[in-house]
């Protein structure tokens, strides 16, 4: 590091310096004004600022960051399949075989899924081929249903060399940025994403519908199309519906308590499957004991009267 420290010996000031802002977890970053003798220019969220904005965000001061928030609000009103996918002299996307050339602009009017990934992210690597299957499914669920709207993925690389990024994009039968490129590191900042597997939504007209594309593909799979609110909404119904059949409690085969049928009313909320180690919300069944908690279709049910000796 560049810059000054606290000695490691002094204990003290540090205890003092983390009771003074209430620091909860590292790294954190806290921003001290010039002249803020009353903490009101003091900024908590450094580590996120910088992530969101870097070196555009000095001074720190309230206007400043009025402003880059305000040219953020802006950059996604103006967003467009165009200027988020083509470089100065890329109008193009790779298909399939390798490396074949197809036009961003064959793109437009479709329903894009920017898939955020690596051939070594573990998870990424599991969650991929479901994504293939979903995305087979809902291509074909279109062409039944007659229908003039289409779907599209786009592979996003986060690998860490060409070899790496040609063997797991073989694996896909969607499109690719080519690989290497600073494109896919601005869309990684320019929509936040934080951890991979991510699966970002646009519409047909190039503006996001969600980030939480992952999530609605574990829980609704190809019934999640076209992702957008309205049709979510339709789908918590259906499933608030559905759960008013299931068991109020489960043994399951994969734990050893009793699991507890809970929504995010009554103590659910957004979890990780620890059957199928996915993204979960809405309904779940949970240990009231130590915390498991499983997707409802993720239920292996025993019979009761197997749990009498455990």
């Amino acid at each position: 590091m560049p810059w000054l420290s606290i000695p490691f010996s002094d204990v003290e000031t540090k205890k003092a310096l983390d009771r003074k802002f209430n620091i909860e977890g590292v790294p954190c970053l806290i921003i001290l004004q010039p002249e803020d003798d009353n903490d009101e220019a003091t900024l908590h969220d450094g580590v996120e600022i910088l992530y969101r904005f870097g070196v555009q965000a000095f001074p720190f001061t309230k206007q400043r960051l009025e402003e880059l928030e305000l040219q953020e609000r802006q950059k996604h009103e103006r967003q467009t399949l165009t200027n988020l996918l083509a470089d100065h002299d890329r109008d193009y996307l790779f298909g399939h075989p390798a490396p074949k050339q197809v036009p961003i602009d064959s793109l437009m009017g479709k329903t894009i899924g920017l898939f955020f990934s690596a051939q070594w992210c573990n998870p990424g690597v599991k969650f991929t081929p479901k994504l293939v299957s979903i995305y087979h499914k809902i291509k074909q669920m279109l062409i039944l249903n007659d229908n003039d709207e289409d779907f599209e993925i786009v592979f996003v690389s986060n690998d860490w060399d060409q070899s790496g990024f040609n063997s797991y994009f073989n694996t896909m039968p969607w499109l690719a940025l080519p690989f290497g490129e600073p494109t896919a590191k601005n869309l990684a900042k320019y929509f936040d994403v934080r951890g991979i597997p991510c699966l970002i939504i646009l519409g047909p007209d190039g503006k996001t519908i969600t980030k939480h594309g992952r999530n609605l593909i574990n829980l609704y799979q190809e019934n999640a199309y076209p992702f957008t609110e309205a049709k979510v909404d339709l789908l918590e119904k259906q499933m608030d519906e559905e759960a008013k059949n299931l068991p109020r409690s489960e043994y399951h085969a994969g734990h050893k308590h009793e699991l507890t049928l809970v929504s995010q009313e009554t103590g659910g909320g957004p979890f990780i499957c620890c059957d199928c180690d996915e993204q979960g919300a809405g309904w779940a069944y949970q240990c009231l004991d130590c915390g498991y908690e499983v997707h409802p279709k993720c239920v292996r049910a025993v019979d009761t009267s197997n749990m009498l000796g455990r």
